[in-house]
């Protein structure tokens, strides 16, 4: 006699076999860190805007004063902390995402730039760095006259 059983429907335990695939397409921060490069922990966006470079980082929940920029040499680091005080220490979580801790990430800036005119903004969780570039010297045009030869006296 065949054997007969009867499969039933478990959409936990479907979700739980399921649960590393769905996580290697979505990735929260929680295990991003498998994912993402080594110290791509900020996001950030690099433009040329209006003859400056513009490095914008998003920096989520993080007050001004603990966000540090600076450059040295030719690279551009922005440093900074997340912290909170912890909200519910009688609850019970499920699920923590959010993090707290240091964070850190530099660029290596191109050689036509100025850092002595660098600025940095902050604005609804974005430190948005704008290092002018270095005016390129152009040669100044001469206008170089043309004259006619001279004869030169023969040497017979």
């Amino acid at each position: 006699m065949p054997n007969r059983s009867i499969t039933v429907f478990d959409p936990v335990a479907d979700m739980e076999r399921f649960g590393s695939l769905f996580d290697a397409f979505f990735p929260t921060r929680a295990n991003a860190s498998r994912f993402a490069p080594e110290g791509t922990g900020m996001p950030i966006d690099i433009f040329e805007k209006e003859g400056s470079i513009v490095v914008r980082a998003s920096v989520p929940g993080v007050r001004p004063e603990n966000v540090e920029v600076s450059i040295e040499g030719r690279v551009l680091s922005i440093r900074g902390q997340l912290s909170f005080e912890e909200e519910h220490k009688d609850a019970k979580v499920y699920r923590r995402e959010i993090t707290s801790g240091t964070f850190a990430r530099s660029v290596r800036l191109p050689e036509d730039v100025d850092v002595e005119r660098v600025e940095a903004t902050f604005e609804n969780g974005f430190v948005t760095v704008t290092i002018p570039k270095t005016v390129e010297s152009k040669p100044a045009a001469i206008k170089v006259p043309v004259k006619p030869a001279t004869a030169q006296p023969s040497n017979n």
